[in-house]
């Protein structure tokens, strides 16, 4: 729609803007950590009243420095509690845990069970999964923040929904118990976490529907839109364990399909079971070609050997890290050499998601203005979850607008994708980091747009659409009010 300046005697006298083209060079070899993505190391522990925590006093900065990982997967063992309340103990060394999450600049892949081997199959009964999520909901909610996924996890052992006493047989995907339980997470999970079920068929016969996700389905508030699945037989037999096996034998072609659609809209992870040397040697060099095509965000760096230290001795491994998740890189931008405060103007950036996956959880993206310690964010439209991997190229093409209560003066131009958590969104280590050469601000977790914008003093009337203003109201001393829509402005653009 044609834009113009309110008093047309004002419009001649305004500036044609400039504009800076920037080209970017990818950084193809660092391997960095970046927030809800990458190899990750497992925590369990059976919790008690007397040892409350999985987390706290096991972390190092190791974790990051060393091993370049953001990811823990912490699982809860509560197979003291199965017919009991969870103690108060327990739970706040739930929230102790997180803490320690928080401090060292990692979030988890979280799961609860209560048995952990083949022999053991008593876990709780869906009353008792209720209940336990029922004193949890709160703790997950206060959590949210360090929680990059919830997997289902209760029913089985190793809460993997397979070894089971409780809910039926073991080869079932959905039976009424198990369906009680997902509607016991969807009523007590955070609303904006994805849950990982174990098989895609749990996900299929739940909601009795085979047809993946769409890009106008995804990411919206519903069961759908937040069911996932998680895989920990990666590169097995029969169809990774029944995972790509529609009847728990023979490996499906359909299901692998439908996963490859779903994952382009909810993340997918796990770890490989493969303990056989000779079966590694035939699978290990596959991994890059099935975590692409299932975009995968995580996996166990430990379990199995058979296959991890495989990929180590082959190099495969520092190729998953780097490209596991979501990997962005700048390819070019046109960033403007004058801002106006109160004007809209143009900006285009390209980028490039070289990862196996996208990023899933909200994230907000900001371009930044900053000169010394001052830093002003002006909040894009852009949505990074639709920034789709394997190489596909997204345009960012928006107007933006300085605010007025910004100074006048010469900026730098920052692109920063902080967490979408007040509790984070201050804390580099949580921040997106891009894979350029000589973009990266370490102290600020912004990105280096290698461009400076002057900001220049507003005339003092607002730009907007010519066809949907009316003025308001004059007051004496020339201030105009205008209307647009159901909201009024003054001259300066500011809302009342």
């Amino acid at each position: 729609m044609k834009k113009v300046f309110l008093l047309s005697l004002l419009a001649c006298c305004t500036a044609a803007f400039g504009s800076h083209h920037v080209d970017y060079t990818a950084d193809n070899e660092t391997i960095f950590p970046n927030p809800e993505r990458g190899f990750t190391e497992e925590l369990s522990y059976k919790v008690s009243t007397s040892h409350p925590n999985v987390v706290k006093n096991n972390l190092s900065n190791g974790w990051r420095n060393n091993y370049q990982m953001s990811l823990a997967v912490v699982l809860y063992n509560f197979n003291k509690f199965k017919s009991n309340d969870i103690p108060e103990e327990v739970l706040a060394g739930f929230d102790e845990d997180m803490q320690e999450l928080r401090d060292y600049g990692l979030k988890c892949v979280l799961r609860f069970a209560y048995t952990e081997s083949e022999s053991d199959k008593v876990d709780a009964t869906p009353e008792w999964v209720k209940r336990h999520l029922e004193q949890l909901k709160a703790h997950l909610a206060d959590n949210a923040d360090v929680i990059y996924v919830l997997e289902a996890g209760f029913i089985g052992s190793w809460g993997e929904w397979y070894y089971t006493t409780n809910y039926g047989n073991e080869s079932q995907h959905m039976n009424d118990n198990r369906r009680k339980v997902i509607e016991y997470l969807f009523a007590n999970a955070p609303e904006d976490r994805f849950i990982l079920f174990r098989y895609p068929m749990i996900k299929t016969e739940y909601l009795n529907d085979e047809t993946p996700l769409t890009a106008e389905e995804a990411f919206l508030n519903t069961e759908k839109a937040r069911m996932g699945c998680h895989n920990d037989a990666f590169l097995n037999n029969w169809g990774n364990d029944g995972t790509y096996a529609s009847d728990e034998k023979d490996d499906d072609p359909a299901v692998r399909s439908y996963v490859a659609t779903e994952t382009l809209y909810v993340p997918n992870g796990g770890e490989t079971n493969v303990e056989s040397n000779s079966l590694a040697e035939k699978v290990y060099t596959k991994a890059p070609e099935e975590m692409s095509r299932y975009h995968w965000s995580f996996c166990g760096k430990s379990y199995a050997t058979a296959v991890t230290n495989r990929w180590r001795n082959s190099g495969i491994y520092d190729e998953l890290n780097r490209y596991m998740g979501y990997r962005y890189q700048l390819v070019s931008a046109e960033l403007p050499e004058q801002l106006q405060q109160g004007r809209s103007q143009q900006l285009t950036i390209t980028l490039r998601n070289v990862g196996y996956a996208p990023l899933y959880n909200a994230r907000p993206v900001y371009l930044v203005l900053r000169n010394g310690e001052r830093s002003y964010p002006i909040r894009l439209q852009t949505d990074p979850r639709r920034w789709l991997p394997n190489g596909e190229t997204t345009v960012i093409s928006e107007t933006v607008s300085v605010p007025s209560s910004v100074p006048t003066g010469t900026y730098d131009l920052y692109l920063h994708m902080p967490d979408a958590y007040e509790r984070l969104a201050a804390d580099p280590r949580f921040a997106v980091r891009f894979a350029n050469t000589d973009t990266w601000d370490d102290a600020t977790g912004m990105n280096k747009l290698h461009a400076r914008v002057e900001v220049q003093e507003g005339n003092g009337w607002v730009e907007t659409d010519a066809q949907d203003v009316q003025p308001v109201k004059i007051l004496q001393d020339g201030h105009l009010f205008i209307r647009k829509g159901d909201k009024v402005f003054t001259a300066d653009g500011v809302g009342l």
